[in-house]
């Protein structure tokens, strides 16, 4: 599993690129995404508004009734009379309003309808509201009733008192801004409505400050991106243009940082662990395909292809002692067990970089690279030692072991083949022994 331990070894610099890519990526999209929830936000506030303008309709063909100076309430909409006279009967036409409105936007956002009209001489100069709340009745008398109050914010917005037909600049949608008599945070959509080239009468339709959150919100949903409505870092502010705004009224929104990095960081675990997974289930298919399944050695049949490559090497040839009568005398489950304890102490004592093959049934081809003779026969020795110090299965357990040391240009099969002769000498010579062959620098 030599893979698994490189796959460690460069873990934290692939996880530091692959974060990286993953926020860099995100970043980027999120960033792309800023003119989409430009068009958004347009495209709700362009719904409000066309169905605002169809109000236009139901006010010229308004019928009227006889009202005395006060406040009125019909079918729920309030009505501010501030001079006994003709009334334009505009509750259901508001109603209307409010309900087409409530099917574009949640209600929790709609604060309020106005309608107020400008004073003429043949009209009074009325107010309506849906809802009227207290706190308009009761500054009523300073502003509600003010002949010049659509004068004011006829020239606050900008919005020439001239007929206009239904062009863009017949509407404006104001700033956000604290509303005087409610403290309310609010901006408002303000239709103003001719009649003979004179202004009479503005539809006010105020939403609350939550509505942009809303659409802010539900993009991030939509999309994946986490888009702020107001503004953060210098390089991750962005500013938009919203529809029938005043030249001068900027809309920023910002890119969440935090929220990039948490989920690039979030992604890219995920991503690694699967990496990692993925990555060790192959080598485990490897492994089953290239091992031993009893001794996690290499298999003979797969490394054979391999072993014609190798050069430079010590080649040790293992066998345990007597095994056929282990088998014989306790069975093959017994053996079985002998096999996978010999070789776990072998692998435990030989280096990861080493090669160990099982050659036969109890046989094993150890590979050792950049290692002197010196090393080697002490290896060896330590090998034996490690099998003969502690019992299996109750019994004395040795084996024997015949090394050479490759010569150079030799093909491996030549050198196991030596090492094999070398085993021979070992078992000829009583067993538990190591030989190493006499001929190891090339010498007969």
């Amino acid at each position: 599993m030599n893979k698994i331990g490189l796959f460690k070894y460069y873990k934290v610099g692939a996880f530091s690129v692959l974060l990286t890519g993953v926020f860099l990526s995100l970043l980027y999209y999120n960033i792309l995404s800023v003119p989409l929830l430009e068009k958004r936000i347009s495209i709700k506030y362009q719904e409000i508004i066309d169905i605002t303008k169809r109000f236009h309709g139901y006010y010229i063909n308004a019928n009227e009734i006889q009202l005395n100076e006060g406040i009125h309430d019909i079918n729920n909409v309030g009505i501010i009379v501030n001079k006994t006279g003709t009334v334009k009967v505009l509750s259901p036409a508001i109603t209307l309003l409010y309900q087409s409105l409530s099917e574009v936007i949640d209600n929790k956002y709609l604060w309020t309808i106005a309608v107020i009209e400008k004073l003429h001489d043949q009209n009074t100069g009325n107010s309506y509201f849906k809802p009227l709340r207290d706190n308009y009745v009761s500054f009523n008398d300073k502003s509600l009733h003010d002949s010049l109050m659509l004068d004011r914010i006829v020239k606050l917005e900008n919005i020439e008192e001239r007929y206009k037909g239904f062009h863009e600049d017949d509407i404006r949608v104001t700033e956000v801004y604290k509303e005087q008599w409610t403290s309310e945070r609010i901006n408002s959509i303000i239709y103003p409505i001719y009649l003979d080239t004179r202004l009479v009468s503005l539809v006010i339709v105020d939403i609350k400050e939550g509505l942009n959150d809303c659409i802010v919100e539900e993009f991030n949903e939509s999309k994946w991106v986490f888009i702020n409505n107001k503004p953060g870092l210098g390089w991750f502010t962005f500013n938009i243009n919203r529809p029938y705004t005043a030249q001068d009224i900027i809309h920023s929104v910002s890119i969440n940082i935090v929220d990039v990095f948490l989920v690039s960081l979030y992604i890219t675990i995920t991503i690694f662990f699967l990496a990692f997974f993925l990555y060790y289930c192959y080598l485990k298919i490897e492994m089953i395909r290239r091992c031993d399944r009893m001794t996690s050695f290499y298999r003979r049949d797969y490394y054979d292809l391999e072993l014609d490559q190798l050069e430079n090497t010590h080649v040790l040839m293992v066998d345990i002692d007597n095994f056929k009568y282990v088998n014989d005398t306790h069975g093959h489950d017994v053996g079985d067990s002998v096999i996978k304890e010999v070789t776990r102490r072998l692998r435990n004592n030989i280096r990861t970089e080493d090669i160990a093959i099982r050659w036969g049934g109890e046989e094993f081809v150890i590979i050792f690279f950049d290692m002197n003779q010196s090393d080697f026969a002490k290896k060896s020795e330590a090998l034996r030692l490690c099998i003969e110090s502690i019992l299996i299965k109750n019994m004395a357990i040795t084996i024997s072991l015949g090394g050479v040391e490759q010569k150079k240009s030799e093909l491996m099969i030549d050198a196991i083949q030596r090492a094999d002769i070398a085993l021979y000498e070992s078992k000829a010579s009583g067993r538990n022994q190591v030989t190493i062959h006499k001929n190891e620098y090339g010498e007969e």
